[in-house]
């Protein structure tokens, strides 16, 4: 599946071309959005009456810079009484999904889900500036992440360091979640009292 391309978890190959400075302000970033985003599923979850318990389950979920680092998944994430491992993706367009190669092989190797937020504008900076009308949130399942890899061709994406990706375009987002508002955010939005 890979092609011959060279895939691991390496810190020259995580950082790509960017500085080891601007990698760590990244990473800082990229983990401040993600619980962020864990914390509005587990407030969307309570929302709609579904009990949800969220445990830390990567290498750290605290931003600091490590040298050794993995593609566990972030969280241990239970909802309704069902437990599963979920890392946490994110999309600023409504229109597709951009994923590395290695850490979807690496999400079916342990038979982790995906818990992905999309529409969400760029948040990257400051996650509370989050598009409230347009997000849309969805799990997929690692039988459908290894479905996405069987189905979509691999290309190198600029954008990610030239790292081998698979797009998922917006009209085959159906095909692996079922597609949800942002119930909770859009209540408060419509009821500012409640």
């Amino acid at each position: 599946m890979n092609n011959g391309w060279k895939m691991n978890s390496s810190i020259n190959f995580r950082k790509d071309t960017r500085t080891v400075e601007q990698f760590k302000k990244d990473i800082k970033a990229r983990t401040k959005k993600e619980a962020f985003l864990v914390k509005l599923f587990q407030e969307e979850c309570q929302y709609l009456n579904k009990p949800c318990y969220i445990e830390n389950n990567g290498v750290d979920n605290s931003g600091k810079f490590l040298d050794k680092s993995g593609c566990k998944p972030d969280y241990k994430i239970t909802v309704g009484g069902f437990t599963g491992l979920y890392d946490i993706k994110n999309s600023p367009v409504t229109n597709k999904w951009t994923f590395k190669v290695y850490h979807l092989q690496q999400y079916v190797k342990v038979g982790a889900n995906i818990l992905i937020f999309y529409g969400t504008g760029f948040i990257d900076k400051n996650p509370t500036k989050i598009d409230v009308v347009n997000t849309r949130w969805g799990i997929i399942h690692t039988f459908n992440i290894q479905k996405m890899l069987e189905k979509h061709k691999p290309y190198k994406e600029f954008t990610f360091g030239n790292k081998l990706c698979i797009q998922i375009q917006q009209k085959n987002f159906s095909e692996y979640l079922s597609v949800n508002r942002l119930e909770h955010l859009n209540a408060k939005k419509t009821n500012p009292k409640e």
